[in-house]
């Protein structure tokens, strides 16, 4: 697994460990310059606060990694570099002095003087180091071709074209393109400059092992969505790290924070390793969270459930069938908010013209002024809370907190073969799709950000969807 980051991630990530030790070790001296050493090394639970700051150490490199400090287009930048390593500071202080709450004593860990100075010096060591040393030797070394990362660009278009002229004209990042790979050029054939076709996407695999490739570029605009889909496929399923360039996952880069290579927006499709440890995580974690939620929650529930109650007739839940993971169906609970016995034609015919459109501005809106919707329904929908009763589907295991939205029977029936890979993972309560603004993306703009989900689910993606979430549903964001 760890063979897809390249070697300088790990000793860039080794020197800030080292930085942060030392930053500790500097502040506590200059806070303690008039205690004797040997009176210093005496105080009660010291080997406990050693090992605390070089464990703790450790998990603040995980959270540079979280705020992208090893990615390549932030180490070679100034002010983006400088505000995630301030952001990662701060949220590293935060649990810090949780821990102090919990383990009393530790005289170091707990000085609001300590703690001040270790960020100073943190802050000011690992920047310098990063600028005045780092990025020029990572640069020298590029040029040189000291460090090379051989890449393949899948596709001819002005796309790929694009990408390539990019990559030769700043040498300063390490990449070397060795050439292009795609089905409708024939092998040999010069497709930019001096760079030809090296095969087609049945070789990619075998080029990949033949060259040392390290990184796969697709670069493909003037493909349909399926076809960019098996494109995608086959790259994953080699050794290379494939990141991808598209007009098609446009909406990517303009929802999500992306790293560029030489300021072109990239968007990384990791291969997709089976983690049962991930899935035994998301389940326990999901469970807990709903348990705790249902508790706040619960006297809210209730007025709400009252509301509609006395504002119309009919019953509180709205349950209706949902389609699960694998296509599986299963029983959908929300907060009834329109007039009891409406007929879905209505909706039916509005998912079928939706999901059938094919120009790229027609949104995602819902049905607005929708006459069956009642007066209390139109405030939850436009909050979500009316979403709320998801919460059981989550203790059942039919749903997840964060997933793909799940999609009705006969939305299903609309579904292009490509659309159903967001079955292939369980449903969620919010997703990518939600933050990124609902009803203000198209259908394939939305599966596509399910999409890019379910290539990069993890425990941190998930808790950052959560957490944009609740300012979404607080400010009404997206949900008219």
């Amino acid at each position: 697994m760890f063979k897809q980051y390249p070697a300088y991630k790990f000793i860039l990530a080794a020197c800030d460990y080292f930085l942060l030790l030392a930053a500790w070790f500097a502040a506590v001296n200059v806070r303690f310059y008039n205690v004797p050493a040997m009176e210093l090394l005496s105080r009660p639970l010291m080997r406990t606060q050693a090992a605390l700051v070089i464990v703790y150490s450790l998990v603040w490199v995980a959270i540079f990694q979280h705020f992208n400090l090893y990615k390549l287009d932030y180490f070679m930048s100034f002010g983006r570099q400088m505000l995630s390593i301030a952001k990662s500071l701060l949220y590293g202080l935060i649990g810090l002095v949780l821990i102090t709450f919990v383990v009393k004593r530790l005289d170091f860990v707990e000085s609001r003087i300590v703690l001040g100075l270790f960020v100073l010096f943190s802050l000011v060591g690992v920047m310098l180091f990063r600028t005045l040393v780092f990025r020029p030797l990572f640069a020298f070394a590029s040029q040189k071709k000291i460090i090379r990362r051989k890449v393949l660009i899948v596709g001819r278009d002005r796309t790929a074209k694009m990408v390539a002229a990019q990559i030769d004209i700043d040498d300063s990042h390490g990449f070397d393109v060795i050439g292009f790979v795609n089905d409708e050029t024939p092998v040999g054939e010069r497709i930019f400059e001096d760079l030809i076709n090296l095969g087609s996407m049945q070789d990619l695999d075998h080029l990949v092992k033949a060259n040392d490739i390290k990184e796969v570029i697709i670069a493909e605009s003037d493909v349909t969505h399926s076809h960019l889909l098996e494109i995608i496929d086959k790259a994953q399923a080699t050794s290379a790290n494939v990141r991808l360039v598209s007009e098609l996952y446009n909406i990517i880069p303009e929802k999500v924070l992306l790293e560029k290579y030489l300021g072109v927006p990239i968007v990384k499709m990791p291969q997709n390793y089976e983690n049962s440890l991930f899935a035994v995580y998301k389940r326990v974690f999901d469970v807990g969270v709903t348990i705790i939620g249902l508790i706040i929650i619960a006297i809210p529930m209730a007025i709400i459930a009252a509301l509609i109650k006395m504002t119309s007739k009919g019953p509180v839940f709205y349950n209706h069938t949902r389609i699960g993971k694998d296509c599986k169906p299963f029983e959908f609970y929300k907060f009834r908010t329109m007039y009891a016995d409406n007929d879905d034609t209505t909706h039916r015919e509005f998912v079928a013209d939706l999901i059938a459109a094919k120009a790229s501005n027609n949104q995602v809106k819902k049905i607005k002024d929708d006459p069956r919707v009642t007066s209390i329904g139109k405030f939850l929908r436009r909050t979500s809370l009316d979403e709320l009763p998801q919460l059981f589907n989550v203790l059942k295991g039919e749903m997840s907190l964060v997933g793909p939205r799940p999609c009705m029977p006969y939305e299903l029936e609309q579904y292009e073969e490509w659309h159903r890979r967001r079955l292939s993972v369980i449903p969620g309560c919010t997703g990518l799709w939600q933050v990124a603004g609902r009803s203000a993306v198209d259908f394939n703009d939305m599966v596509i950000l399910d999409l890019f989900y379910i290539d990069n689910m993890s425990p941190l993606f998930d808790l950052s969807i959560i957490l944009r979430t609740l300012p979404v549903m607080l400010l009404a964001k997206g949900g008219h």
